[in-house]
């Protein structure tokens, strides 16, 4: 095994789990004062020895530019370096501001990417590791989400309960933000539902964990996660060209379901989708084989959306991401909608166009001040003001930061995920579809360094050399 090879291992092993688990003691004043701080270092001093060993085996312009996803990581530094550079507040554009992730941090996502994608990790020991670091992140999530505070992490006499309510923000776990614990944890129920959709067999083991973390994400209610593993479970129906994936997808989804949305189902869909999942389970244990299945798997590909369009357009219930989707369909739009991103995101495009090729530099949208979103929150009786320090999008981030061409390349690369979720063979597929779950709720997240690696290595060990990442001899799509 080659040092290149040992070192990409080890940093990987290490992202999953330190980086991961690890988390300052809540400081004096309450919110997590120092949580964004001692991961953005935490991250450097991890991948810093990477790049300076990797480096010196002096990859090739030539392997740094093989494939597209390379190329456009290649074209996205390059113009968040010259965003960087002709950027009014220059300092805070390389060392970051208030979501630490300037360039210089920008920079390590994507030459991390670029090396970690031309090795060749040991990937049978990857997978229990993250699964491992999942399990204690939910461990601790779920005592949290119970009202105790096992690590300090909240202010005296507070819990989760008093987000947003005794203390501003909404926090999570050792990642910080309940967005960023909510991004982790999406590629986390992505990877996991995929593995054992791919193989079945032993990776049966991994559906209580799949499980537990759906649940954490329900009780979290983040409305991206569930809108992104919802899209990707959709999108994996195309695939199960067989009887015997079929009956592996309608045994894990309708679990997953019922775990992530619980308390939004009543008892008797929570007892048809249990009966779901038994009865295709059954059913594969009756080993349907190879036989083909591609008909009822696009007709459930069609069937679902069309069903799930009609739901939303009638829903007139106490969930209020729901009743925005509704009230969406039927052609009304306000500034409130999304937790006010409808009008963040209109702030954010107004302040694009003055700056649309360059933008003002990384993370320096808190430097533009922007008229902050106001709203009356009844739970706290009072009007709540939030300043603009973040696009909650991604890619509306990149816009609005470095520019147009920077946002392009951004979202070219999670096209790419997609395509290799749907085109790739093998493993890569896995890490593929975690890639693109991350990015799907990345489109209504925020990029901060306690999540955003996790999108990078998932992306680079998708089209290692090895094909690989996580998993090897997965089958065919159509088997």
């Amino acid at each position: 095994m080659r040092l290149g090879d040992r070192t990409a291992e080890g940093y990987t092993l290490l992202l999953s789990s330190a980086f991961l688990l690890a988390a300052p003691y809540f400081a004096a004043g309450g919110g997590y004062t120092r949580i964004s701080g001692f991961k953005a270092l935490l991250y450097v001093l991890l991948t810093l020895p990477f790049l300076l060993t990797g480096f010196m085996d002096r990859p090739g312009l030539r392997a740094l530019t093989r494939g597209p996803e390379r190329v456009l990581t290649l074209l996205w530094l390059f113009f968040c370096l010259l965003s960087a550079l002709f950027s009014p507040w220059r300092r805070t554009a390389f060392s970051g501001g208030s979501r630490q992730e300037g360039f210089l941090h920008l920079a390590l996502y994507g030459l991390s990417f670029l090396l970690l994608s031309l090795r060749r990790p040991r990937k049978e020991i990857l997978l229990p590791v993250f699964a491992a670091g999942i399990l204690l992140l939910d461990a601790l999530s779920l005592l949290q989400l119970l009202g105790r505070n096992p690590l300090g992490l909240y202010p005296p006499g507070m819990g989760w309960a008093d987000a947003n309510l005794r203390y501003a923000g909404a926090y999570l776990g050792t990642v910080g933000n309940a967005g960023q614990t909510g991004a982790v944890l999406t590629a986390a129920a992505a990877l996991l539902f995929l593995s054992i959709l791919e193989k079945g067999g032993k990776r049966w083991l991994l559906l209580p964990l799949l499980l537990f973390t759906a649940w954490i994400l329900g009780g979290m209610d983040q409305t991206a996660p569930m809108l992104a593993l919802g899209i990707l479970a959709l999108l994996c129906l195309p695939l199960c060209g067989s009887l015997q994936r079929l009956c592996r997808w309608l045994c894990a989804v309708p679990l997953s379901a019922g775990a992530l949305l619980g308390r939004l189902l009543p008892p008797g869909a929570g007892l048809f989708l249990a009966g779901a999942a038994l009865g295709a389970w059954l059913l594969l244990r009756l080993g349907p084989g190879e036989r083909p299945a591609r008909a009822w798997s696009l007709c459930l590909f069609v069937l679902l959306p069309v069903l799930g369009l009609l739901f939303l357009y009638r829903y007139e219930g106490w969930y209020a991401p729901l009743a925005e989707a509704g009230r969406l369909l039927r052609g009304e739009l306000s500034e409130g909608m999304g937790s006010g991103r409808v009008y963040i995101w209109t702030q954010v495009l107004g302040a694009a166009k003055e700056h649309l090729l360059l933008g003002t530099g990384p993370d320096t949208l808190s430097l533009r001040q922007l008229a902050p979103y106001r709203y009356y929150s009844e739970e706290a009786g009072r009007l709540v003001t939030l300043s603009i320090d973040a696009a909650h999008s991604e890619v509306l981030q990149t816009l609005v930061c470095c520019g147009l061409p920077a946002a392009l390349c951004h979202l070219g690369l999670f096209f790419c995920a997609g395509l290799r979720f749907f085109l790739g063979r093998e493993a890569g597929r896995v890490c593929a579809g975690a890639a693109l779950a991350y990015a799907l709720q990345a489109m209504f997240g925020i990029s901060m360094c306690a999540s955003a690696p996790i999108f990078w290595v998932l992306l680079a060990l998708s089209i290692s050399e090895e094909g690989g990442g996580f998993l090897a001899n997965a089958p065919d799509p159509g088997q």
